[in-house]
């Protein structure tokens, strides 16, 4: 398993993820880099939203349009398939590779945010492991 570690900070969990786009062809997709950004941990977020900055700066492409509900309605939002990745932590501080978390996922736009431009939901969480403690300290991991 590959850990993400860190504190909650304003009632937020705030990690850095990478983004990179998908590619039909498989042969062309190890020449992809990840493109790092600030994402929200949302437990209740079935999917991963990601902001227009996201698309500009990967260069996604949508795929066409699913309907999302939330709390208040339901609302057509663009799909975008891409690979997400973390830089797990290491024992002393030093920094890491970036991991590919699992295959392509079908990520939607979720507006923009001041504090971050992903939202990570159950569809990259449930590919691992989560631990938030009393203190405030909290765990993903990823299975290598």
């Amino acid at each position: 398993m590959r850990f993400v570690r860190g504190q909650i900070r304003d009632r937020r969990i705030l990690i850095p993820v990478g983004i990179r786009t998908f590619a039909d062809d498989p042969a062309t997709a190890p020449g992809f880099t990840f493109h790092e950004f600030t994402a929200l941990v949302d437990t209740g977020a079935s999917r991963t939203c990601i902001s227009q900055n996201v698309v500009d700066r990967v260069g996604l492409l949508g795929r066409g349009q699913i309907p999302v509900g939330n709390v208040k309605r339901t609302e057509m939002h663009e799909t975008f398939l891409f690979y997400v990745g973390v830089w797990p932590s290491t024992e002393d501080q030093t920094p890491s590779a970036v991991f590919g978390v699992g295959d392509e996922i079908l990520g939607i736009d979720g507006g923009d945010s001041r504090f971050y431009d992903v939202l990570l939901g159950m569809d990259i969480l449930s590919r691992g492991t989560f631990k938030l403690d009393l203190d405030g300290s909290f765990e993903i991991g990823f299975p290598d």
